[in-house]
């Protein structure tokens, strides 16, 4: 596993999920499985990367990343976009509880995250 702390990790498990929803869509709307298979490849190595992480913070992904990588192996697509759609709602939880937890560190920190056009305090 490649070692990410910090904002690497948050960015690995964006790009992870981002890779999970594509590759639902893909398989939506009946894309050839040369494609599906160049984007599964691309899903094991972020999927890798993070397989440490995912097995700490949610088990559940993982189980339904191998569950997706076996029946794809099988051609059974609707099996495999219902383990990817699993796969990414979890994903979306931890990454939900993530950005808050860092949202917490940082106002902990004396900074302010502000939605809108930036302000400045005296």
């Amino acid at each position: 596993m490649n070692r990410l702390d910090g904002k690497s990790t948050l960015d690995g498990l964006f790009l992870l999920h981002k890779q999970l929803q594509e590759l639902v869509v893909m398989l939506t709307v009946a894309s050839g499985p040369a494609d599906v298979g160049i984007f599964m490849q691309r899903l094991a190595g972020s999927a890798i990367s993070l397989e440490q992480l995912l097995a700490a913070e949610d088990p559940a992904i993982l189980d339904y990343l191998r569950a997706a990588f076996a029946h794809a192996a099988l051609d059974r697509t609707d099996e495999l976009r219902s383990d990817l759609l699993d796969a990414s709602r979890h994903l979306f939880i931890l990454l939900k509880a993530r950005r808050a937890a860092e949202g917490d560190r940082e106002a902990s920190e004396g900074f302010t995250i502000l939605d809108g056009p930036p302000t400045f305090r005296r």
